[in-house]
């Protein structure tokens, strides 16, 4: 089939470090185009509801990471503007405490002398050397590195790199930043809840790096925009359509590789073949790299890639209520804990946020919807709809620990695991959506400070690995660090051409 279109960059989905690269590409003057690939936004309808697939706190606006970017997009007014603080960040709630998380010094001491008492020395010695690691951790992120190192020149800066860094090494990153709280302390549990929300990563080993670079991060605020969860993917697809494509509904069929490089994708429908030089999989790796066809791919690589299993799925569940059932105390993001005894898995730690959908709204609406997330085992998504069901169920009951007339208020409930459809004859059937089964990883790969579950380059010459695989373990810094490896890689691959 011949070549319709030729783009410097094709990006495959829509997840955010993808868009980020796109952006920043298309500001370099590459062309780019955006594949939607059956990818959507964070938000999506169910019977008249405006609902969020998940939820997630916006925070870490000020790391290096994300300053670099926004100042290469000349988006600094932006960065300044669109984002609103809130206070309370979130609120956490154990067994017989509920402790605020703010940003305003004094009151945040009076939450945890309050909610721990006796415990100020040990707690202020907990985040002073939390600050100190994360220090480093800020200056590596400044140094812009390549991790894992590729090449004999890469490895070497990076070994210098670990006598100056000792974290970046896999065998030092043991440090437990908490030890001074056992198990079970109501503290640990406390400064250990958001972060298995905010990171993608859950090692079976403690990565002080990336534990405390999300703590620290969460010290400095949370924020929300006015537009919605999806302000920031607009931002970044709007700079792309400017010198570039975007189309989201279109999806590949096909990834035509020769000597070891993509060279064209096939556009479903539309029998059209596109060129590019360099392919970015912005998406879940595997649906992606299974377009290309067996006889072009590389083995090795596949078989790794088919052998990266996720240890649990983000199970998520909307409820919208009459306004009276929320409580009048209620942060907008709630992470409830409810046996310290046991580990914040599955259904005893529930992320929860209120009105996450309506960004910054006024709190006098008839009907309030609360997102809830939970961690469930994989095997889960094996049982179906009916087993979504029995998860929403569960969902809901440790829901309404912390919202107690919920049932009383309950106007409607959903899930984006179940996917309603309609048959030849027309009749409705209930499914389960594979493209909803959020991963949560174990073991990142070595020289990724505990990071990543991928690299960013791949077993291809020209392919490279973006999505919310890359560096998930970072939070909120994940997209932006992904990003800037991509873009550094493509730099080297892509060369633009000059004059006219």
């Amino acid at each position: 089939m011949s070549t319709s279109a030729h783009y410097n960059i094709a990006i495959v989905g829509t997840d955010l470090s993808g868009l980020v690269l796109g952006a920043l590409c298309a500001k370099a003057g590459y062309r780019v185009a955006v594949f939607g690939q059956g990818t959507q936004g964070a938000l999506y309808e169910h019977q008249g509801h405006v609902l969020c697939r998940a939820p997630h706190m916006t925070y870490g606006l000020g790391s290096p990471p994300v300053r670099k970017v926004f100042d290469h997009l000349g988006l600094g007014l932006e960065l300044r503007n669109l984002p609103q603080r809130l206070e309370p960040g979130f609120q956490v709630v154990l067994p017989k405490s509920r402790a605020d998380f703010t940003t305003v010094a004094t009151h945040f001491k009076a939450e945890l002398d309050r909610e721990f008492p006796g415990e100020r020395q040990r707690i202020e010695a907990f985040f002073e050397r939390a600050a100190a690691i994360d220090q480093q951790v800020e200056e590596v992120l400044e140094l812009g590195i390549r991790l894992p190192p590729q090449g004999l020149r890469e490895n070497f800066q990076f070994r210098r790199l670990v006598k100056r860094f000792p974290f970046l090494d896999d065998e030092w990153a043991i440090e437990d930043p908490l030890a001074a709280f056992p198990h079970g302390h109501p503290f640990r549990a406390f400064a250990h809840a958001p972060f298995r929300f905010c990171s993608d990563m859950l090692p079976s080993r403690p990565y002080p790096a990336t534990f405390v670079r999300v703590v620290n991060e969460l010290r400095k605020g949370i924020f929300t925009f006015a537009q919605g969860p999806d302000t920031l993917r607009n931002l970044f697809l709007d700079i792309i359509s400017t010198s570039g494509d975007v189309r989201l509904r279109d999806q590949l069929t096909r990834v035509e590789v020769r000597r070891g490089k993509a060279h064209q994708v096939i556009v479903r429908d539309r029998r059209q073949a596109v060129g590019c030089d360099l392919l970015v999989c912005n998406t879940e790796p595997k649906r992606v790299f299974s377009l290309i066809p067996q006889e072009q791919q590389r083995e090795d690589f596949h078989h790794a890639l088919h052998a990266m299993q996720p240890v649990y799925y983000t199970f998520t569940g909307s409820f919208v209520v009459r306004a009276r059932a929320i409580p009048e105390a209620m942060a907008r993001h709630v992470f409830a804990v409810y046996d310290l005894g046991k580990p914040l898995d599955e259904d005893n730690l529930v992320y929860i946020a209120r009105d996450i959908e309506q960004g910054a709204t006024r709190a006098d609406r008839e009907l309030r919807t609360l997102t809830a997330s939970m961690r469930v085992p994989v095997a889960a998504a094996n049982h179906g709809v009916a087993g979504a069901q029995r998860l929403l169920d569960v969902l809901q009951e440790r829901v309404e620990h912390v919202v107690p007339f919920l049932s009383e208020h309950l106007v409607m409930r959903h899930t984006p695991w179940i996917k309603r459809t309609r048959g030849p004859n027309g009749a409705a059937t209930e499914q389960l959506d594979t493209l909803e089964l959020r991963p949560c990883f174990g073991e990142a790969i070595p020289h990724t400070l505990g990071t990543s579950v991928v690299g960013v380059p791949t077993g291809y010459r020209n392919i490279l690995m973006g999505g919310d695989l890359s560096f998930g373990g970072l939070g909120s810094d994940a997209p932006y660090v992904a990003a800037l490896h991509m873009y550094s890689l493509a730099r080297d691959l892509v060369t633009l051409k000059s004059g006219f």
